[in-house]
């Protein structure tokens, strides 16, 4: 055995510094003496109590042979692992179950109670995320009216825009007003999406139009007198109402929208071929009538196609489609 770890330990087993002195011995023996592996080292005590180590049997008295003890130094021996720390019990995710409806939303909206010394539902309203203009709501009227100056604001007049002529009728017979559509209107945190609308001068300067059926009936509406608020509650999502409306409000708009381009372009063949007949017919107005005819046609096309792509969105029934 070569080193320091051949030597006797000294020192006695029963004092401090002989029990440091013999973990200091099997560490040198651990590192010089041995081999990493499994080789095996001898200990004996002799007559004055003194504790000796040797790796070889040959170093050992002949006296001592009999009392000695063999001990293996083994590396790969690991203190046992450590049981891993005890966690609470994982519990299991929460399953939703998809048979509890979701509470519908809703949304409370301030509105004017008054006009003055008339009793109106007066709330503001913002038109494409842009403009917002106060209108009172009237689930009277089917349509949703707006003031020229709000659609010239939204550029509903704009020439790619869709605007078509139609008569509206009023106290004192029909007016001459314009057919568009609107991308959004909100109220509060309540939006409904392709809005069509009149355009018609306002009655008063309180308001600039007037909330219809068409967006009010794509939400449960409750008043509430006493704080003025209107109380806007989202409907459930079903097939029977895709974009939130009913067979009837499609094929509503498909047949006025379709039937106004057939009808102009009806009408264009029959005053063609009457001006054409006719001697007294001013060169101007059959050009100016000429002018409003394509115009009207141009425009319910315009309509046509917006409605079209709504419904392709929203996978609308083709017989919906009908006129």
């Amino acid at each position: 055995m070569n080193g320091v770890t051949g030597n006797a330990i000294r020192s006695g087993p029963g004092s401090r510094a002989g029990r440091l002195m013999c973990i200091v011995a099997l560490l040198l023996m651990a590192l010089y003496g041995f081999s990493a592996y499994g080789d095996e080292y001898f200990s004996w005590t002799d007559e004055n109590g003194n504790l000796h180590f040797s790796d070889s049997m040959q170093n050992v008295p002949e006296k001592y042979r009999d009392q000695i003890q063999t001990n293996t130094l083994d590396e790969k021996q690991t203190a046992p692992a450590k049981p891993p720390p005890k966690s609470a019990p994982t519990m299991p995710p929460a399953v939703k179950n998809p048979s509890v409806p979701k509470p519908p939303k809703r949304y409370e909206v301030p509105y004017k109670p008054h006009e003055g010394s008339a009793k109106r539902i007066i709330v503001t309203a913002v038109f494409n995320g842009a403009e917002s203009a106060d209108l009172i709501i009237d689930t009277g009227a089917t349509s949703t009216m707006i003031s020229p100056s709000l659609a010239k604001k939204l550029g509903l007049l704009d020439q790619d825009e869709a605007a078509l002529i139609i008569p509206v009728g009023g106290i004192g017979g029909e007016i001459p007003a314009i057919r568009s559509i609107v991308d959004t209107i909100q109220v509060g945190g309540a939006v409904t999406r392709f809005v069509p609308v009149v355009v018609s001068p306002s009655v008063s300067k309180s308001f600039e139009g007037l909330l219809g059926l068409d967006f009010v009936s794509s939400f449960a509406v409750t008043i509430d007198a006493k704080r003025n608020v209107v109380v806007f509650e989202e409907l459930p999502v079903d097939a029977e109402h895709p974009g939130g409306h009913d067979r009837e409000w499609w094929s509503g708009l498909y047949k006025e929208f379709g039937t106004a381009g057939d009808y102009w372009r009806e009408y264009r063949e029959t005053y063609q071929t009457e001006m054409l007949d006719s001697p007294y017919a001013n060169r101007e107005d059959v050009q100016l009538m000429r002018f409003f005819i394509d115009y009207e046609i141009t425009e319910s096309g315009k309509l046509m196609d917006k409605l079209d792509r709504f419904a392709r969105e929203n996978a609308v029934p083709m017989t919906w489609r009908d006129y």
